[in-house]
């Protein structure tokens, strides 16, 4: 899979660099430059909020240092830890919204729902292109298809959604609203929200402000109970349990403990009990760690 790493333009400025035969677009929605940053702090989000629960400059858990200060870089949502953060954000906008897009196809790229192109619902190639925007994950066939998706984002996106709901909508592992904790359908049909790449169903209306405020809370406590129910991967292995390897569907390698961890590519199940451990050729191997663990191979 090729990634494609996105600057931060706007549309019709994208029509000018294609025409120039400049191509390279960081993250659905680039990084424009510092100078242009608290302009484009002021504009309207495009696709998903900041789905991190930390700051991207100090790592520090969002909301321990007061309420996140939330920015808008050309449409794409960042969140800090404090005002001090920002700035030094924006001194680097590429190099930190590569980062983010790092992360974010590490999360995303297991329960990616589709095996054709976004654009054009054609088999994607092995050389496909991936990029993110809006802070999700975005995969066509050719650097082409990119452009008409950004001059539709928001009907791609919908489209996205949608088989979100149809992978993942099958074999949701919650009765109950993740945020207010009470029983699905019980005040109406279920809402059903895409939020990095993972499906939370909710109560009602009234969840949505809540779901988008701390969205890192409420797709960790989804993440946590897919995994426990052995179903499709619920994101990023290692999180509260949930499964590994790419391509996500049904649960792929179990996780080495409790809280999470992913065993190697080929690895066994873990072991039975804490201090058994697994039999290879005929030779007794030690757990990798106390409650649990990947077998080799």
């Amino acid at each position: 899979m090729r990634t494609v790493s996105r600057w931060s333009v706007s549309v019709p400025f994208l029509a000018v660099l294609l025409a120039g035969g400049v191509s390279a677009q960081h993250e659905g929605h680039g990084a424009p430059d510092a100078q242009k940053a608290p302009a484009a702090a002021a504009a309207t989000r495009a696709g998903d909020v900041y789905p991190f629960a930390t700051c991207p400059i100090s790592g520090k858990e969002i909301g321990t240092m007061g309420d996140a200060v939330v920015k808008v870089y050309d449409g794409r949502e960042v969140r800090f830890c404090c005002d001090g953060c920002p700035p030094k954000f924006e001194k680097d906008l590429a190099g930190n919204f590569a980062k983010l897009d790092t992360k974010i196809v590490g999360e995303q790229a297991p329960i990616y729902p589709l095996k054709t192109s976004l654009v054009t619902g054609k088999d994607l190639p092995t050389d496909a292109v991936e990029f993110v925007y809006g802070n999700r994950l975005v995969r066509v066939g050719a650097a082409e298809e990119k452009a008409v998706f950004l001059k539709e984002a928001a009907r791609f996106l919908a489209v996205l959604d949608k088989a979100v709901i149809e992978a993942q909508g099958k074999n949701y592992p919650l009765k109950t609203c993740v945020v207010s904790g009470e029983e699905l359908g019980g005040m109406g049909d279920a809402l059903d929200r895409v939020v990095a790449g993972r499906l939370v169903r909710l109560c009602c209306k009234g969840c949505i402000k809540k779901l988008e405020k701390d969205p890192a809370k409420f797709i960790g406590l989804v993440d946590a109970a897919r995994g426990a129910k052995g179903g499709a991967c619920g994101g990023a292995c290692g999180n509260g349990g949930g499964c590994c390897g790419a391509g996500g569907g049904e649960a792929a390698q179990p996780a080495k403990a409790e809280k999470g961890g992913c065993c190697e590519e080929g690895a066994k199940k873990p072991p039975k009990s804490e201090a058994g451990g697994c039999c290879e050729d005929g030779e007794k191997k030690p757990a990798k760690v106390e409650k649990g663990g990947c077998c080799g191979k």
